[in-house]
């Protein structure tokens, strides 16, 4: 894996579109906690008190409620890392590479395994900023707390990492069937309403598998968190059916993109 993931990486080095996609990215992770608290004190400062709420005291950045809060926003910028993915791929049928590497003795499982690397080490990355920038921001922000606060709720970075990762995945799938970069991230943007428009036109006798459409079980891994904080009932944990959903399109991905490259005239 390590070997194929320096084969995949070589080609990023000098690629600054990778370079600059994966800057905007760190910087708008790590930026959003101190934007919304600077914002929630200008709200304060200006006298919105909301019938004499302080603004600073909703806990959206405190120990545990940050940890759902922020995933279920940082899933958002996860179209950042799928374009990168887009990019790649498409790169390798553009520029004929993927012939040339399957001609120099890369077999098209070894292919598929030089990407799989790239998008698992890209996922890694991102839950890895996400948990530190939560972390850090839990432990400013957050005024009483104890060590068990802090850990409550961190089901929700593993839920963000398996979201991520079948993004990614489905980015690639996309890529493979499509080839062409600017189109395939078009379909990727549209194809999340038109699977809801779908799913909400289902017969009620069959609405129900709605829950098992890939970009449905993606999104059913983290609810939305934000109607608690005006006396809603949420979703306050990472349903286990979710998460098998989630984990039968991470098999089920890999194994139709080499299926597809098998039969493929590269």
């Amino acid at each position: 894996m390590l070997r194929l993931l320096k084969i995949d990486f070589k080609k990023f080095v000098n690629y600054r579109t990778f370079w600059v996609l994966m800057t905007l990215y760190s910087v708008l992770v790590v930026s959003i906690p101190t934007t919304v608290m600077e914002f929630l004190k200008w709200l304060k400062v200006k006298g919105a008190n909301f019938n004499e709420f302080d603004p600073l005291r909703v806990p959206v950045l405190y120990f545990p409620d940050i940890w759902q809060n922020i995933t279920y926003v940082y899933a958002f910028l996860k179209i950042v890392l799928a374009i990168v993915v887009i990019i790649s791929v498409s790169n390798e049928f553009s520029y004929k590479t993927v012939r040339q590497n399957i001609i120099d003795g890369m077999s098209r499982i070894e292919f598929v395994g030089s990407k799989l690397s790239t998008i698992l080490m890209l996922s890694l990355y991102s839950t890895l900023l996400v948990f530190l920038t939560g972390l850090i921001t839990g432990l400013i922000y957050t005024p009483n707390y104890d060590f068990t606060d802090i850990f409550t709720g961190i089901e929700f970075v593993f839920a963000y990492f398996l979201d991520v990762l079948l993004y990614l995945l489905f980015a690639f799938l996309l890529t493979v069937l499509i080839k062409r970069s600017g189109l395939t991230i078009a379909l990727l943007v549209i194809y999340l309403p038109l699977e809801y428009i779908l799913t909400a036109n289902l017969p009620n006798s069959i609405d129900f598998i709605g829950a098992y459409f890939p970009m449905h079980a993606m999104n059913n891994l983290i609810e939305v968190p934000f109607p608690k904080y005006i006396f809603q009932e949420i979703q306050d944990y990472v349903s286990m059916k979710s998460v098998l959903v989630a984990l039968f399109y991470i098999v089920l991905f890999p194994l139709a993109i080499y299926k597809k490259l098998k039969q493929s005239d590269l």
